[in-house]
């Protein structure tokens, strides 16, 4: 019988949020040329400029998703980071002031996005494992059941905060 070590958990949670984090910050330092930059921020701009609540938990839902399959959520989970990083740069790029990357999971619903991809990369690796070594596998599905409805329902309420936090700011036109 199976006996779920919460402990063990919060911390491989812990491991999965900074991996996450680490390969945001490799994706901050990355350089596109000018031509590139502004390519890739209309093709951003035009992806977000219709988006609400509803789309942003969609996005974020579904990314996670990807998060919780075994082995290559993982990798999913790391190249996901990295590109939030490459993007958050290519937007923040002509602001009048730079903004720290690491600033934007100092905010409600960057934390709340934090937790839930590291619960996904890290149950990613916790079904590996089990997988593997051909143990408890049916109870870690029931766990992933369970995190993946905490997931969503932490998305959907970041999704909102940030939803808010885009209309009290007037929708931003990022691409000027």
């Amino acid at each position: 019988m199976y006996r779920y070590n919460f402990k063990r958990r919060i911390l491989y949670l812990l491991i999965g949020i900074l991996v996450f984090i680490i390969f945001f910050t490799i994706g901050t330092f990355v350089t596109f040329d000018e031509s590139t930059s502004q390519l890739l921020k209309e093709q951003i701009q035009n992806k977000i400029k219709n988006i609400d609540s509803m789309g942003i938990f969609l996005n974020n839902f579904l990314i996670s998703i990807l998060m919780f399959v075994p082995g290559i959520g993982i990798a999913f989970g790391l190249f996901s980071g990295f590109s939030t990083g490459n993007i958050f740069v290519i937007i923040t790029r002509d602001l009048p002031i730079q903004i720290p990357p690491l600033l934007v999971f100092l905010t409600l619903f960057g934390i709340m996005e934090l937790v839930s991809y590291g619960i996904a990369i890290s149950r990613s690796y916790l079904l590996l494992t089990s997988i593997l070594k051909r143990t408890n596998i049916r109870e870690n599905l029931i766990y992933t059941g369970i995190e993946i409805g905490i997931v969503a329902i932490i998305l959907f309420f970041g999704a909102i905060i940030e939803w808010d936090l885009i209309k009290q700011s007037g929708r931003l036109d990022l691409a000027e």
